[in-house]
């Protein structure tokens, strides 16, 4: 059987490159999903780390199993020597493209994120007053300005240090419950501040802030499920500010715009090189 051409075995590499990049560019985009949204792979991945560490960190763990499950790609750094005299630069052609498209899904997901992000409950309009225990609590509550009336469970707070890309956030959230009622399906969550103590909780139970509906890290979802509380469906979280509310999104969506326009730039850069080694082979010959 006679050997296959130069341009033969090209085709093929591009054909198996091709279908490479597009797994290792679909890998990625959807483990940033569940690194978003806290399922699958990155819920187990982080489970495994508050068990074994006591801690989560999400940036290493999605950059690990990125590099794992989207560990064909690096085939396209091999080069076949019998091809360097031919066709010394193609394998880059290949890798370019899968930055780019890297690059180009991140930004998408940067504008869908801000997107949601509009779509989030505002701190302006009519304040809704929610007495937990009356039939007010008991009918659909509306998303937005809202005063919760009821029993902080201070003794089950739960906490979370999101350190990202970007930025650094302590978030804690606490069961509202109606006053003497035991601690079984929980409807209501409350943010609490930072520097907030007890002293400080006002003595009538009351809570102000912006209600959503969910709203907690998945995390912590987890988190009072094993500490016994049943998480009504839907259940809602009372913010104490706009801003903290949009926190996570707008992190996710600045980490995005920094990956994506650090996945363009060296494209381009990557581009520019392979086009002036084109153009010196050309020369040479």
């Amino acid at each position: 059987m006679s050997e296959r051409t130069p341009a033969a075995r090209a085709r093929r590499r591009r054909r198996i490159g091709g279908a490479l990049a597009a797994w290792g560019i679909l890998a990625s985009l959807f483990l940033l999903w569940q690194t978003l949204t806290y399922r699958g792979l990155m819920a187990l991945a982080a489970e495994w780390q508050f068990n074994t560490f006591g801690r989560y960190y999400p940036s290493l763990t999605y950059v690990l199993l990125a590099v794992v499950i989207a560990s064909p790609v690096l085939w396209l750094l091999r080069r076949d020597p019998r091809e360097d005299e031919d066709l010394p630069d193609l394998p880059g052609l290949f890798f370019i493209r899968s930055i780019l498209g890297v690059g180009v899904g991140c930004l998408l997901v940067c504008l869908v994120v801000l997107i949601a992000m509009t779509s989030l409950p505002g701190d302006t309009g009519p304040v809704e007053r929610i007495v937990l225990g009356s039939p007010t609590a008991a009918r659909v509550p509306r998303t937005g300005p809202t005063i919760l009336v009821g029993s902080v469970v201070r003794d089950r707070t739960a906490g979370l240090n999101q350190e990202l890309l970007v930025a650094r956030r302590t978030m804690r959230f606490a069961p509202m419950l109606t006053p003497g009622a035991a601690p079984q399906s929980v409807r209501f969550f409350v943010e609490i501040g930072p520097n907030e103590e007890a002293a400080t909780l006002r003595p009538d139970g009351l809570r102000e802030g912006i209600l959503r509906q969910g709203g907690l890290p998945g995390e912590l979802e987890k988190l009072f499920g094993y500490a016994g509380y049943d998480l009504t469906t839907p259940y809602y979280t009372l913010f104490a500010t706009r801003a903290g509310l949009q926190w996570p999104y707008r992190v996710a969506a600045i980490q995005l715009a920094i990956v994506g326009l650090v996945c363009l730039i060296a494209a381009g850069l990557l581009h520019l090189r392979r086009e002036r080694l084109r153009r010196r082979l050309r020369e040479a010959r």
